[in-house]
């Protein structure tokens, strides 16, 4: 079969397709992830086109592991349709945990003993069905209305050549957080699961998807051991030395800690990779991390960050350790009592730059409000890169300055939606 009839199948434009609007189809992406010639599962065989309909069909199509492959997603699946209890060792409950983990008596040591490795062993036993491994050489993309997975996430875990397009992620709920007692002083839940994590992968366009929490977001949850239970950790993590990524005309809907790029200040492995492109992406009521990065030259161009509520919102770019943050276009419509100061935060990191972005429709310098606001913590604009140098970002630029927030608003999300 003729690669141009392959990628009409895949849901994916011909050779040669029109890219003549800023959200039309495109056959490879730019940004980051084109420099890395990413084209997922373009080079399968007609034998190696799945169309998919539930989670035993996914199943089937994964099997096949590295070789090229395209996964056309009909359907909204379910990946972990099981309650707790499904996945529950014998003799934990959480009841007795908090009772045996309560800081009042058991102070701020971390949890251990029975109670703590049976919560590890049950966490394990759900992960492995709630957490579906992506293999490499592999395009993803939704082909109906609604389509995509509900209840679980998608690991991306030392793999490379990965397009996953037009799908909803929704709702990567974890059943067994861990306790940490002396997270922020006070103790906090941390869950395990994200939407879609990459951890050491690399060339990964990810495009047109939306990402939510679902029916169940962590505002909803009880308090436990003196904190809110935290079921859900990132929309989409870019960790572990990941590389050469583009995240393009997706949606982030209503969650907390949305995106981290780099894992830890120690990672210094991390130095010279998490070269990341967003690009056209909505940002909505996405309280912080949108991204929140370490080590990487990362670019954010020509997205839309909004919030109804000054509550919903803490801060959008994350200035960490060693970041080279690129920032240029964007644009941010936010409650007026949100000043330009509170868009960024300096998390360990040194460089910043920013051009061209707009607060509520007026032209803003966020180093100088930075600056004036925080001026015991500078930032130089000196960030040493330019995406320029590396691949065509006028492309990702405005050609209608005004017209942006419009047209991203009206592109995001899956196509079929």
């Amino acid at each position: 079969m003729k690669r141009r009839h392959v990628l009409a199948l895949a849901g994916l434009p011909a050779l040669g397709g029109c890219a003549s609007t800023p959200h039309a189809p495109v056959e490879n992406p730019l940004g980051w992830a084109g420099v890395g010639n990413t084209t997922g599962g373009a080079r399968a065989i007609p034998e190696h086109i799945f169309d998919v309909h539930d989670r035993a069909g996914l199943d089937a199509a994964l099997r096949l592991g590295d070789k090229p492959k395209i996964i056309r997603v009909h359907r909204f699946i379910n990946l972990c349709p099981a309650g707790p209890e499904t996945f529950m060792e014998p003799g934990f409950s959480f009841d007795a945990f908090d009772r045996a983990f309560d800081p009042a008596t058991w102070g701020r040591d971390d949890p251990k003993g029975a109670l703590e490795d049976a919560r590890k062993h049950s966490a394990r036993r759900h992960a492995e069905v709630a957490q579906v491994r992506l293999p490499s050489n592999t395009t993803l993309i939704g082909v109906a209305p609604g389509a995509g997975f509900d209840r679980g996430g998608f690991l991306l875990d030392k793999v490379s050549n990965i397009v996953i397009r037009d799908l909803r992620f929704s709702d990567a709920y974890d059943y067994f957080p861990e306790w940490q007692p002396r997270d922020n002083g006070h103790g906090e839940w941390n869950s395990e699961y994200d939407n879609v994590s990459l951890r050491g992968a690399d060339r990964v366009w990810v495009d047109h998807c939306h990402f939510d929490d679902g029916q169940r977001p962590d505002r909803l949850e009880p308090i436990r051991l003196g904190q809110r239970v935290q079921h859900h950790d990132g929309l989409l993590d870019i960790t572990n030395g990941s590389d050469l990524v583009t995240v393009s005309w997706c949606r982030f809907q209503a969650h907390d800690k949305t995106m981290l790029i780099g894992s830890s200040d120690s990672r210094t492995t991390d130095e010279g990779l998490l070269r990341v492109t967003l690009h056209h992406n909505h940002f909505h009521a996405c309280k912080e991390r949108t991204p929140r990065v370490r080590y990487g030259r990362v670019h954010v161009v020509s997205n839309l960050f909004s919030a109804d509520r000054a509550e919903d919102f803490g801060y959008s770019l994350g200035v960490g350790i060693h970041s080279r943050l690129y920032s240029e276009h964007n644009r941010w419509e936010l409650p007026p009592s949100v000043t330009a100061d509170k868009l960024i935060r300096r998390l360990k990191g040194e460089a910043f730059f920013d051009q061209g972005s707009r607060l509520n429709g007026q032209q803003v310098d966020i180093l100088a409000a930075w600056a004036a606001a925080h001026p015991a913590e500078p930032l130089t604009v000196d960030v040493g890169w330019r995406p320029d140098e590396f691949y065509d970002a006028a492309a990702l630029r405005p050609a209608q300055p005004d017209e942006l927030p419009g047209q991203i608003r009206n592109g995001v999300g899956p196509r079929r939606a």
